[in-house]
């Protein structure tokens, strides 16, 4: 008897439905467009070679030219010009889009930018700040403005660069032309190695500027104006891509007949290294070829608006792509699929009947099986739920499981109980229970799961309010994670659980509430302190001026003796004012603004400014800043630091013994490290060194002084971050390190 499987089915009617879909997308225009790539011919291109070759722009009915770019002939302006019709460019695109050109991004080939700045690992540029001074060979249309985002974010002013014209030619670098240079991770640094060459590499998504690469683009005006020639020319090009990467050595071997790829002495072995860099960057196994987030774009615009690259007001509005789909003519497709659909079935059914009763009788009798296996399974999944429960509500833990296809929720009974509901009473719907959340938290919790649900959030852990059955909001700890089939799909549900931290939050904002109280009681008592010293300044001056007017010797030996007592009185409540308004000065420390510091510069300024003391003393200063010269400070507080040691060394020195005072820097990974040491008395730090950096603390009598110096240049280091500690020996000199973070 003749039968047809149910896959059998499945198969005609896919094949009848593609080959009735292939008829309706086919083309016969014969578009002549042309491509403007971003750089010469290399690997970089691959896809748009492979469409080309392989057909698969013939197959849509297109012509394309593609023509490569230079240092003098950028992309972007080809197709702004309309010397082109299509362009690759980076994700500086959207410079241009908010300068007003009406450019629309088609598609994203890499997932992260491929620049770099590469430099000899011999000039020792480790991190962003270590090319503060150096020349960078650096070109506008090549990833410039990326890499200016990632200076501005790391605090470096772009006037302590030097930038200077890129000349694309590896040997300026090997020459010492340059410090350093941008280029492609996938193509420079591998050239530079084959020629022996040592290298530092530095990235800037290990930054956080991390953007797309080599986008596909064309005006607002090819959209409008041939909107399916667009989409055409797109699926073709990223198909291309997909064959490009799966036939590395069949597209490789044809680059190097291309004009001018031998003439630039690249290799098979060139292609195949920058091929396989690249898939680093493009992540075809996760990621589906040209894929673009607009939350992503949102966020590269954002960037360059923080660091001043943007205008405020600019949005994506027209910049990244969106079809426009014909609904009349889908509506006639979906007809004439569903009338094709229909036969099919019906010759489905036909069949499908005569097979039906030999399958059902086979089919009873392995449900029989499958319910008794079932009955156990579930008695054992039964006995394992109820312990799971148990173990959660003594925790005070609940699990939640959000079904998206049906949109239904399940919720343990842990968050009923937490709540004050019985167990089984919460809404199983996803809009009633989104009622239950406050409406502060509401928007930001909605707006987090759409980004778990794109796969733009890998996990999620938030602190939400629930209003419980009494009406009071509860604080609850909520943790989801995405379920998918695999990493292409979309999430098919969200699962999670959720934990009462309402005890602990209720104590964390009264703590918060608390904080905010003492600063605004230390306020006013700064405040106090101002007014009373400022109150107390003119009566003391008068004081004092009054006690030079009188003629001492016209008083009384009593007179005199008393006189003088209330002098001496007068001047110590000065000088305490004076003491006051110093330590009260300290509270503005954090408002120094950091600038570009010379250090050998500010130790002659500070050496100036004491010249008598160090001359009459005999002091002797070695400084040796070549290890780091410069850095990124407050000038201010560096020169009190300086000048507050370098008087407290000559202070503090041995008797008839020549002061010596060595001061040197040098840097870390996080910061930068001065050292200052003498040959001095010393302080016996396992007595007081816990008092060397308080108030008014002095450790050598006979000598003049307060005991506010160390406090002083302390508490303004640590104002901005910084750090000072103390290495000392009685009767053998003291050495102090200076923290100054990158």
């Amino acid at each position: 008897m003749f039968t047809i499987k149910p896959i059998s089915y499945l198969c005609l009617l896919l094949a009848v439905s593609t080959l009735y879909c292939g008829n309706i997308y086919a083309q016969s225009s014969k578009d002549s467009i042309r491509l403007h790539l971003k750089w010469w011919h290399q690997f970089q291109f691959a896809g748009y070679y492979a469409a080309d070759i392989k057909g698969f722009y013939k197959q849509a009915g297109l012509n394309v030219k593609i023509i490569p770019a230079d240092k003098n002939h950028p992309p972007i302006q080809a197709v702004t010009f309309g010397n082109a019709d299509f362009g690759v460019s980076g994700s500086d695109i959207i410079v241009d889009h908010a300068s007003g050109k009406n450019l629309v991004v088609l598609g994203a080939i890499f997932q992260h930018s491929p620049y770099a700045i590469i430099s000899l690992r011999s000039k020792n540029i480790n991190v962003p700040t270590d090319l503060i001074g150096k020349r960078i060979m650096a070109s506008k249309d090549q990833g410039w403005v990326q890499l200016q985002a990632l200076f501005l974010k790391e605090g470096i002013p772009l006037d302590s660069l030097k930038v200077i014209r890129h000349t694309w030619n590896n040997e300026d670098l090997i020459d010492d032309y340059a410090d350093a240079m941008t280029g492609y991770v996938s193509v420079e640094p591998y050239q530079l190695e084959k020629k022996g060459q040592n290298l530092n590499i530095m990235l800037p998504a290990n930054y956080g500027i991390d953007f797309y690469g080599d986008v596909l683009f064309t005006t607002k005006k090819m959209v409008n104006k041939s909107p399916k020639m667009v989409e055409k020319f797109r699926e073709a090009s990223f198909k291309g891509w997909e064959y490009a990467l799966d036939n590395v050595d069949e597209i490789a071997t044809y680059i190097l007949t291309l004009p001018g790829v031998k003439e630039r002495k690249i290799t098979m072995e060139d292609l195949l290294f920058e091929a396989t860099e690249m898939k680093k960057l493009i992540l075809p196994e996760m990621v589906e070829i040209g894929h673009q987030n607009e939350g992503r774009w949102q966020h590269i615009l954002n960037i360059h608006k923080e660091l001043g690259l943007i205008n405020k007001d600019i949005t994506l509005e027209d910049f990244i792509y969106n079809p426009v789909k014909n609904e009349s003519s889908r509506l006639w497709r979906i007809l004439m699929i569903s009338g094709i659909i229909a036969a099919v079935l019906l010759l489905i059914i036909m069949g499908y009947s005569i097979s039906l009763r030999k399958a059902v009788r086979k089919r009873t009798t392995q449900l029989q099986k499958e319910i008794k296996e079932r009955a156990t399974t579930q008695e054992k999944l039964s006995i394992s739920e109820e312990r799971l429960e148990m173990a959660t509500r003594a925790a005070g833990v609940g699990i939640w499981d959000w079904n998206i296809e049906n949109n239904s929720i399940y919720l343990s009974d842990s968050l009923a109980y937490n709540l004050g509901f019985e167990p089984g009473s919460l809404p199983d719907d996803v809009g009633l229970f989104k009622n239950m959340v406050h409406p502060a938290d509401a928007d930001a919790l909605v707006n987090n799961i759409r980004l778990q649900l794109a796969g733009e959030l890998e996990e999620l852990n938030t602190v939400i309010r629930i209003k419980s059955k009494t009406g009071e909001w509860k604080w609850i700890l909520m943790i989801s994670k995405a379920v998918k089939k695999d990493v292409h799909q979309k999430a098919l549900r969200l699962m999670g659980i959720h934990l009462n931290v309402d005890e602990l939050k209720n104590k964390e904002i009264v703590l918060s509430d608390l904080s905010k109280e003492l600063l605004k009681r230390n306020a006013e008592l700064q405040q106090f302190a101002y007014i009373t010293s400022h109150n107390l300044r003119a009566p003391v001056a008068n004081l004092i001026s009054l006690t030079q007017l009188f003629r001492k010797d016209e008083l009384a030996v009593t007179n005199g003796l008393y006189f003088s007592k209330i002098s001496e009185c007068i001047h110590i409540l000065d000088e305490t004012i004076s003491d006051v308004n110093t330590i009260l000065s300290l509270s503005s420390a954090h408002e120094e603004k950091p600038e570009l510091v010379d250090l050998q510069k500010l130790l002659n300024q500070v050496s100036h400014s004491i010249s008598e003391k160090i001359q009459t003393t005999h002091t002797e200063i070695l400084a040796d800043f070549s290890q780091a010269p410069m850095l990124l400070f407050s000038k201010k507080i560096l020169h009190s630091v300086f000048q507050n040691l370098i008087t407290n060394s000559i202070k503090y020195r041995k008797v008839n013994e020549p002061v010596q005072i060595i001061i040197n820097s040098h840097k870390t990974e996080e910061a930068y490290i001065i050292n200052v040491a003498d040959n001095g008395t010393g302080i016996d730090l396992t007595k007081d060194g816990h008092k060397v950096f308080q108030l008014f603390q002095r450790f050598h009598s006979g000598i003049e002084g307060k005991g506010l110096g160390l406090y002083i240049i302390k508490s303004q280091l640590e104002s901005l971050n910084g750090k000072i500690e103390i290495q000392s020996t009685k009767d053998q000199g003291t050495s102090f390190m200076i923290t100054i973070p990158k």
